[in-house]
């Protein structure tokens, strides 16, 4: 199972209408500059980490873009059927601390955080590399049971492409035991961003 958006399709950079974005109590324009601290996505228990890639999504759209909240931009379904959101644990400069909560397709502004330095040079990488296989993000499971295997998988890159089958073993443990699980994996090749997804027991090529 495989799809392809061009050209930023995946990370709608531009305004939106006021009200598309669902905090947890209102936000205005002079509260910016908060701090990640921790980032979940799915519904109630239902929820995979996705810290790394948010802050990853930020840097990439810039300070005036935004973030449609999606499966797709983070890495996959934890929760089918059920109705997901976004939700960032964040400081500001006075250490107090904030929960935003963002519902599916609606919208991150990126205004209001902090990006972090690391996240702008690997955007930098990003277009020097150019053609060069990226994995942006993998996790590995079942719907509310996952790990992030993104570092495990950019080891796994030799001369541009990677290809094994995926097995706990492969994978560093079993996240569900006596459950069917999937890898997932989000990455960049030749300019395109794209996700793919390979059972247990079936072999991952990318690209």
């Amino acid at each position: 199972m495989k799809f392809t958006r061009r050209n930023g399709v995946f990370l709608i950079v531009a305004l939106f209408a006021a009200g598309a974005m669902l905090f947890s109590t209102g936000v205005t324009g002079q509260e910016e500059g908060w701090q990640i601290m921790r980032a979940d996505y799915g519904h109630k228990e239902l929820r995979v980490d996705v810290m790394d890639r948010l802050n990853e999504l930020l840097a990439r759209v810039g300070p005036n873009g935004s973030i449609e909240v999606t499966s797709q931009n983070f890495g996959g379904d934890p929760a089918p059927g059920k109705a997901k959101s976004l939700r960032i644990f964040a400081k500001n400069r006075n250490n107090e601390t904030r929960e935003f909560e963002i519902n599916e397709q609606h919208f991150v502004e990126a205004r209001l955080f902090l990006i972090r330095r690391d996240d702008r040079g690997d955007r930098d990488r990003d277009r020097d590399d150019g053609n060069m296989l990226r994995i942006i993000g993998a996790y590995y499971g079942v719907q509310g049971r996952t790990v992030n295997v993104t570092e495990l998988l950019r080891s796994r890159v030799r001369e541009g492409t990677v290809s094994f089958v995926v097995t706990n073993a492969a994978l560093g443990g079993d996240p569900a035991i006596g459950s069917d699980k999937i890898l997932i994996v989000v990455y960049r090749y030749q300019g395109n961003e794209t996700a793919t997804a390979v059972r247990e027991g079936n072999t991952l090529t990318i690209p």
